[in-house]
Order: C-alpha cells, then structure tokens, then sequence
C-alpha cells in the first residue's frame, strides 16, 4: 500500500467520452494574398494586435494561477481516489445490453520468451501498430466512449479495458494501421480487474508478440501505442519503468499495476505497452491525477501486467466468464524471523481448505513458488486454475508440512 492516495487523484477512467460525433483536428490554411496596406494603417493595426495578446497573455495567467490554486484546494484533505469520467454510466445498464460472441476453448493465448534484440523506437512502432485497434462502444444516448484494444490472435480476440465498453450498446472496432473497421460482440468481463475480451469477424489480424512482465525491471525503456484523445490515432510515447509492481486502490478496488513515465491520457486506455523488443508486456488502464502543494503531478501512468491477465484472458476466451481460482480461507501476511509466508486466520466451511488447513498454519510455498505476499499467493492460485491441485508449503507446529488441495471457483 503507498500513500499518494491521499495525496492524489487515481484516475481508472483513460477511455475518452464525447458527444455523437468524432470530433476531427483543426487543420489551419494559409491566409489569402491581400494587397498591401498604407503604412500608418498598418502601424495601428500592429500596435491594437499587441495590446490584445498582452491582455490575453495577463488574462490566461491570472486563469492559470487560479485553476492551479482551485485544483490544489479541491486535493488537500482528498483521502479516496476519485474517478475522472466524462460523463457518468447509466446506473441501470447491464453487460447484456451489449451484443455477446460465443467463447471457443480450442483458443488460448501465451506470453512468449523475451527477444534478445533490441529494436529502434520506429521499429516497434511499426511492428506493434496493427496490432493496437481503436475501440469506440455507443452508449445509446447520443454519446460514445472511445479507447484502445490490442489484438490476441488473428482470427480477432481483442483485449481492451472493461470501463471503455461499460454503458455500451454497441462496439465498433478499427484498426490504427489501415481503415479497416468491425462490427464487435463482447465474449467477456471481469469488472475487478478492468477487462474485456472483445472478437470482431476478421481473419488475418496481426496479433500482439506477449512478452513477459515479470521480466521488467525498473529503468527498463518502454512505449505505449493508443489512441489519446480518441482520435490521435496511433500515438506512442516513450518512458521507463518506474516501478514493475506496485499496489494502488482504484475506484475502491485494490490492483498491483506496473508504474511507468510513459505519457498515458484519455483514450489511451486499453491500449499497448511494450518494452525495448516490441513484445506487449501491459495493458495501459489508469494514470494518477492531481496537485499537491501546487505542483501538479505528471508521468505517473498505471499497467496491467500481461502476466496477470492471461490466466483471466485464457478463461473468458475458453468459457465467457471470469474466474476466481480459491482455496477458502481468510488471511494474511505475516514474518516471523527469516521465514515470510500467509498465515491462515480461519476457513471457510464447505471450501477445499475447511478440513486440510488449520487456524495458525503458514503458507510458505504455492507449487514451488514462494508466497510471502498475498499477491504472490493468488498469482499461483489463478495460473494453477479451478478445478487444479496446487501443492502447499506449510509450516504448522514447528513442522513444514506438504498439503495438496484442489482449488473451487469463489465467483461461483
């Protein structure tokens, strides 16, 4: 847990809403020829022009000073993140408004082991880019949201945020590197973890090259691939790994996300992060906001860690929900000497752990993995999969004991 909470805005919203329309840069033409004018008039003209721009120079001053101070008014004594939406959900609206694909489990995808070659940032740019799609979903009401998706396979699974298609009707898919464009169904969601998996009717897709997230290391050089603003179609920025794990409440929901520099804005979300060997090892979703002390805070952007989703991705794909992969107990972390692990406060009745572990036991290893952190735990637990045996080990009495148990489906 870090404390910037109470410092700053979490922002879990990058997806852009606009009234109905696609609003379209503002392209400037040159002025038409004019004959010369008389050189007093001319002098006046000029001298009027430079009174304006130094009242508007004043005046945007005196706006800045005043937003900054407002702004840094409005997060002092802020203790909870607070959501940045352009316009709020329909607190009525259900996934099933939404058009639905059927799941496929002949489907799955993996990360792949990480290059050893190092690309230009134009290389990446060009590999990576028909893989990133815009993502616009119609909520119904005249307004859109509009963000990024990545590609998973060639026969059109796509990944992109859950909060850009909540409150829609309708998706609509286009590719950033062509004018291709799809009618898109929703296969599934997993609200908590803020994603979807969306399938067009395409095939011949370039699909995103996974690498590893938990390759990454801080300083690491990495590039986001989206499309900001819902129409800067095809944006990268560039930055580093801040931090490869770092555990943030958003919207009330604890996540661990990977922490970079790269520039992320609204309607990045969903989109491409990828590091120095153009693998996808994220999925850009959150940003953190705000001022403190009249600084405003900037280069603070949120990532889910590929890692992380493709046990979630594999089962939405597979069967149309997500999943919790459990074994029933309430617990927490715990060191004692040298020894970290999670200790076990109670189990849930009619649970697989009910009866084979006790009140005081210590969960020092999950399938060979060391768990002294609950995410380390729950990271074995969900690649592990319902319906598997994980292999605990567990120090009860002074004594590390091997204890099998087959893991249930909490959502269910």
């Amino acid at each position: 847990m870090i404390l910037i909470q109470e410092a700053f805005s979490v922002s879990n919203h990058l997806s852009h809403r606009w009234p109905q329309g696609e609003p379209r840069p503002i392209h400037y033409n040159n002025p038409p020829h004019r004959r010369p004018r008389r050189l007093g008039k001319a002098l006046l003209v000029v001298s009027l022009c430079l009174v304006a721009a130094a009242a508007l120079v004043f005046g945007g001053y005196l706006g800045m000073v005043h937003l900054v101070n407002s702004l840094s008014s409005s997060q002092r004594g802020s203790f909870a993140p607070s959501p940045s939406r352009h316009m709020e959900v329909n607190a009525n609206w259900d996934p099933a408004d939404l058009p639905w694909a059927q799941p496929d489990p002949n489907v799955s995808i993996s990360v792949q082991e990480q290059d050893t070659k190092v690309l230009s940032s134009s290389q990446i740019y060009d590999q990576v880019l028909p893989s990133v799609v815009c993502v616009t979903a119609d909520q119904g009401d005249g307004t859109s949201s509009v963000g990024s998706g990545v590609v998973l396979t060639q026969s059109g699974y796509i990944v992109t945020n859950f909060h850009i298609i909540q409150g829609g009707v309708s998706l609509d898919v286009s590719m950033l590197s062509s004018s291709a464009s799809y009618d898109a169904k929703l296969v599934g969601y997993d609200e908590e973890l803020d994603l979807a998996v969306l399938k067009v009717e395409a095939q011949g897709l370039t699909p995103a090259r996974l690498g590893s997230s938990d390759q990454l290391a801080v300083g690491d050089s990495v590039y986001a691939i989206g499309n900001p603003m819902g129409y800067l179609h095809g944006t990268m920025t560039d930055g580093i790994i801040s931090s490869p794990t770092r555990s943030i409440r958003v919207d009330g929901r604890e996540m661990n996300l990977l922490q970079t520099s790269a520039a992320l804005n609204s309607g990045n979300s969903g989109g491409a992060l990828t590091n120095a060997y153009g693998q996808v090892v994220g999925i850009t979703s959150a940003k953190i906001t705000g001022v403190e002390n009249d600084t405003v805070i900037e280069g603070l952007g949120l990532v889910i860690p590929i890692n992380d989703t493709i046990p979630f991705l594999n089962q939405m794909i597979h069967t149309g929900q997500s999943f919790r992969p459990s074994l029933g107990i309430l617990c927490r972390e715990v060191q004692m000497d040298d020894t970290s692990g999670i200790y076990v406060v109670s189990t849930t009745a009619d649970t697989p752990a009910h009866e084979a572990l006790l009140e005081g036991d210590v969960i020092l290893s999950a399938n060979g993995v060391d768990t002294p952190t609950l995410y380390a735990l729950t990271r074995v637990l969900n690649d592990t999969g319902v319906g598997n045996t994980v292999e605990l080990s567990v120090l009860r009495d002074g004594e590390v004991l091997p204890i099998s148990i087959t893991l249930y489906d909490r959502l269910s």
